[in-house]
C-alpha cells in the first residue's frame, strides 16, 4: 500500500533477481499459483474467482490495476495466513523466495495496491513522522505473539504439555526446528495450496528447538490452559528471557 511513498524502499527497488518466487523443490516458479479460492472474500460481489487468477506472471502485480483484477481498497479480499513454522519455511533464509510456495493464498501473496497517495488514512501521518518500511517484527507469524513480546519480552508455555489434553497441538517438526514435517510429497505450489501436507501444524511447539513463536489465527482456536498460561506471562514483564525447558514443556502459539 505504501510501495510508492517517496524516500522508502519501495516498490522501485524490485527487481525480478530479488522478487521472483520459487517451487517448494527450489526451482523458479513459471507461473504465480493460482489465488486459491479467489482474490475476493466469500460473499463479494462482483467475485474474483480462482479460475480468473491462472497464470499470472511470477512477479508482483498491482490488485487494484484498472488493466487487471480492478480490486479497489473497499473491496475485501481473502484473508493470508500468518503461521509460526510456515512464515519461516516462505522467509527462506532471508531471501523471501517462498512466500507463494507455502503459503495457503497462492500468488496474493505478490499482490499490492497502486493507491494514490491521498487515498490512505495514514499516509499523511507516515510523511508527518516515520514510515518504517524496513521493519523487522519480533516474532515470526501474526500479530498475537509480537503483542506479547512487546509487553514481557517472552513467549507463554505451557508445561507438560505432551501428556495433557493439548498434546494434539503440538507441531511436528523437522530436526532444523524450522520446518514442519511433510505428510506426504509437497509436490508444486502450482497444484494446490497447503492443506492437509504436514503431519501437523498446530498452536504450540516443544521449547527443545530452535524456534519461540506461533501464529495468531491458530492461537485463538488454543485450550482455556495455554490462554491462563499466556495470562500468567504477562505478568512476568520483569523477566525478559524465555528459560529452555525439557522437551515435554511447550511454547503455546
Amino acid at each position: 500500500m505504501y510501495g510508492h511513498f517517496p524516500g522508502a524502499n519501495g516498490l522501485q527497488n524490485v527487481t525480478a533477481a530479488n522478487s521472483q518466487q520459487l517451487d517448494r523443490d527450489g526451482s523458479v516458479l513459471a507461473t504465480l499459483p493460482k489465488i486459491w479460492g479467489g482474490l475476493t472474500a466469500t460473499g463479494v460481489t462482483p467475485a474474483v474467482t480462482e479460475a480468473m487468477t491462472a497464470n499470472l506472471p511470477n512477479a508482483p502485480f498491482a490488485i487494484d490495476d484498472p488493466n487487471g483484477f480492478n480490486t479497489q481498497l473497499n473491496v475485501t479480499t481473502r484473508d493470508l495466513y500468518h503461521r509460526f513454522y510456515e512464515n519461516q519455511m516462505q522467509i527462506d533464509g532471508g531471501k523471501n523466495d517462498k512466500f507463494a510456495a507455502w503459503g495457503d493464498s497462492g500468488g496474493l501473496v505478490m499482490g499490492h495496491y497502486d493507491t494514490p497517495p491521498d487515498k490512505p488514512p495514514l499516509y499523511k501521518i507516515a510523511q508527518q513522522y516515520t514510515l518504517a518500511d524496513n521493519f523487522f517484527m519480533g516474532a515470526f507469524g501474526g500479530s498475537f505473539l509480537n503483542h506479547q513480546w512487546l509487553v514481557c519480552a517472552c513467549t507463554p508455555v505451557y508445561p507438560n504439555a505432551d501428556t495433557s489434553v493439548a498434546k494434539g497441538s503440538i507441531s511436528a517438526m523437522n530436526p532444523d526446528g524450522v520446518s514442519l514435517k511433510l505428510a506426504k510429497a509437497a509436490g508444486s505450489a502450482l497444484s494446490g495450496n497447503t492443506q492437509a501436507l504436514f503431519v501437523n501444524s498446530a498452536t504450540s511447539r516443544p521449547t527443545s528447538t530452535r524456534s519461540t513463536q506461533c501464529s495468531r489465527r491458530t492461537s485463538r482456536a488454543a485450550t482455556s490452559r495455554p490462554r491462563a498460561a499466556t495470562r500468567t506471562s504477562r505478568t512476568r514483564a520483569s523477566r525478559p528471557r524465555c528459560r529452555r525447558r525439557s522437551s515435554s514443556t511447550s511454547a503455546i502459539c
